[in-house]
């Protein structure tokens, strides 16, 4: 019985910390990646503007190939994005929509990952034949869910690394001459 009673203990102590660690975390976290790609900002571009894209370079696609999705729109449309679900639960279900495209400069993107919204972003800063691409998510939650924010960068950072390695080595391959069809962007917020 003192087992028992020290487990319930032992539970309850844990949970109550647990409580008060989330009422000090903070309610906004910025996870932030960065690299540096010796390719142009168009080729980039081509290839984090169109979702159907992301399958060639972003981390969550390699994590299991067979994941369905189902895209709609084309880039600059007022509804663009994608949806996808998994059997992996690294990958789960969700949806992504465009939020806006900047020239070739940025992007800013929804992502709904158990139906929570999280905004993401792209930035890209050329320079010659250099291309700096920085790669956000920005995570706002409350009480008590906020304590994730203690670890989101640990969480999402790897895989922001990984496919940012990903786009290098895929545009820093390509040539002008065999990207698929260019895309043409504009400033557009939808």
């Amino acid at each position: 019985m003192k087992v028992i009673k020290g487990f319930v203990y032992f539970v309850l102590i844990m949970l109550a910390a647990a409580l008060l660690a989330a009422v000090f975390a903070p309610s906004q976290k910025t996870v932030t990646r960065r690299i540096e790609i010796n390719a142009s900002q168009k080729i980039i571009f081509n290839q984090i503007a169109d979702f159907e894209n992301w399958k060639n370079w972003d981390a969550w696609f390699a994590k299991d190939t067979l994941q369905k999705r189902t895209y709609y729109g084309i880039v600059n449309d007022k509804r663009q994005g994608y949806s996808w679900s998994s059997e992996n639960k690294d990958v789960g279900e969700g949806r992504m929509e465009m939020n806006a495209i900047t020239d070739m400069n940025g992007l800013a993107y929804t992502f709904y990952f158990d139906d929570r919204p999280n905004e993401g972003s792209f930035s890209l800063n050329a320079e010659a034949n250099k291309t700096e691409v920085v790669w956000k998510m920005y995570s706002n939650l409350g009480y008590p869910l906020k304590i994730v924010n203690y670890f989101i960068d640990a969480m999402v950072g790897p895989d922001f690394e990984d496919g940012l390695k990903n786009l290098k080595n895929l545009t820093e391959n390509m040539s002008i001459t065999t990207t698929t069809e260019d895309v043409v962007p504009s400033v557009n917020e939808f």
